[in-house]
């Protein structure tokens, strides 16, 4: 799907050194590696600390492009601690490592990355990655799957709220919804309509330094 966008820049990641990964069990690029195999040949040991030894809470982790408010995106440090406080939201909000994790929330952005592949992570839960939301598939996925965790921004429950009404929309498993920007009207008809699910909102940005949250529901 990025393929060419990676092999614009791949001479120039190469020249700094920067390793490149398609999530796929080969590469179409010479100069990409392919991950699956890899994470499949891993052991399931933890890591040895010597992999880590320099590793404090200040290191840069990863880069998170966002908007911010002129110009072309800019890319936000997130250090090791910072992504350590944001992936421990889940746990904060009762995320259990028996779970199963919903998201439909691009990668490439906090919300779908740290708060949950990085939640599902930090508490040993899993989580189903769909590429692409859909409203009209979403709780026929959450039943498939076992889903009892879906993660959400503002619009995507608007647009849930907006199908036709179904005989089984409350024959679900989700108890928990994680996410931010909420409208309260959409907030009251998604509870009406889909059941008792404990609603998490969040308010935080990427390249901020302080985050909210509804902690008593």
């Amino acid at each position: 799907e990025l393929r060419e966008a990676v092999e614009e820049v791949l001479p120039d990641l190469e020249r700094d050194g920067v390793r490149v990964f398609y999530l796929s069990s080969v590469s179409p690029t010479p100069g990409v590696e392919a991950l699956l195999p890899a994470i499949e040949e891993a052991p399931d040991e933890p890591l040895p600390t010597r992999h880590r030894a320099g590793v404090t809470a200040d290191s840069k982790a990863m880069y998170i492009y966002t908007s911010g408010t002129t110009g072309l995106p800019k890319a936000a440090v997130i250090t090791e601690l910072k992504l350590m406080m944001v992936a421990s939201l889940g746990r904060i909000c009762g995320l259990r490592p028996d779970d199963v994790v919903y998201t439909t929330l691009p990668l490439y952005h906090s919300a779908g990355l740290l708060v949950g592949v990085g939640g599902c992570l930090e508490v040993g839960a899993t989580c189903v990655l769909r590429a692409k939301f859909s409203a009209s598939q979403f709780w026929a996925d959450c039943r498939r799957y076992n889903v009892s965790v879906i993660q959400y921004v503002g619009e995507l429950m608007r647009y849930l709220c907006n199908t036709p009404k179904r005989a089984d929309d409350r024959e679900h498993g989700v108890r928990m919804a994680l996410g931010n920007g909420m409208r309260a009207e959409v907030w009251k008809e998604f509870l009406r309509r889909f059941g008792p699910v404990a609603v998490w909102e969040f308010y935080g940005a990427t390249e901020g330094n302080a985050g909210f949250i509804n902690y008593t529901g």
